[in-house]
């Protein structure tokens, strides 16, 4: 079993590797709609789903998948940086378009001598500057390019521009006050439950990924604005109120 293969490459051994060849021993799977479940069936492919072993057992599996990406130089860093990788999302790094495909070409062997498929239609290609010369291909498929693509909930474009995120941060932190809003108003709930849903959800919506558009009061306005919406609906006041003075009514500590 490749699984076992890599574990022990990484110096699994003894009883955590049995009870682990012991879990896919012949694994099974059936389907159930409603009251009805089918036969089970062998499944020789994949981990187990919704096991809790298994994302660290498919982090293993896949850890080597950029072992010859050869990667882009990052200023104060010694070895050059190949890839962001976080569970099944990947991005390749690459300093030019020859690059770019020796890393796709490393994928696809990688790929084919581990069984693994890649769906290109679910790839993209984006440029920081100058212009792809040919067309890039990945298990045979072609990858097209784009000016943008979300990676972890984060909008990256070609321009390197943080206008686009904070938008959508805004409309992500006002859905989530239309969602919570009769909870916001009601007058008979206590006021530390209310700030607890905005310290807990609605600033942790605006500051994820902050690290790229924070430290500007210009750049987070918009993020700021709706967070000061939800903080005068908890206090009952509107935008004539002295802020400072209202933060200190609801007991919330600006971040």
């Amino acid at each position: 079993m490749a699984l076992v293969h890599k574990l022990r490459s990484v110096g699994i051994e003894g009883k955590l590797l049995n009870m682990i060849k012991g879990m896919y021993d012949a694994p099974k799977i059936a389907v159930r709609v409603g009251n009805f479940i089918s036969s089970p069936i062998e499944y020789l492919y994949g981990v187990r789903q919704g096991y809790p072993a298994s994302p660290i057992l498919f982090d293993f599996y896949i850890n080597d998948i950029f072992k010859n990406v050869r990667g882009v130089r990052v200023p104060g860093l010694t070895p050059r940086l190949p890839e962001l990788l976080f569970a099944d999302d990947v991005v390749l790094l690459a300093e030019s378009s020859a690059e770019l495909q020796d890393a796709l070409n490393s994928i696809t062997e990688w790929s084919g001598a581990w069984e693994m498929a890649v769906n290109a239609s679910k790839c993209g290609i984006m440029t920081i500057s100058g212009e792809l010369t040919t067309d890039m291909t990945l298990q045979g498929q072609k990858v097209n390019s784009t000016d943008q693509y979300i990676y972890l909930d984060y909008i990256m474009n070609s321009k390197c521009g943080v206008s686009v995120t904070v938008k959508n941060k805004k409309n992500k932190i006002r859905k989530a006050e239309y969602a919570a809003y009769s909870f916001l108003r009601r007058s008979d709930l206590l006021t530390e439950l209310k700030i607890k849903f905005i310290n807990s959800v609605l600033i942790p919506i605006g500051c994820y990924g902050d690290e790229t558009f924070g430290m500007s009061e210009a750049r987070c306005k918009l993020i700021q604005s709706e967070i000061d919406k939800a903080i005068r609906m908890v206090a009952n006041v509107g935008k004539s109120k002295n802020f400072a003075l209202m933060i200190q009514t609801v007991r919330l500590s600006s971040r």
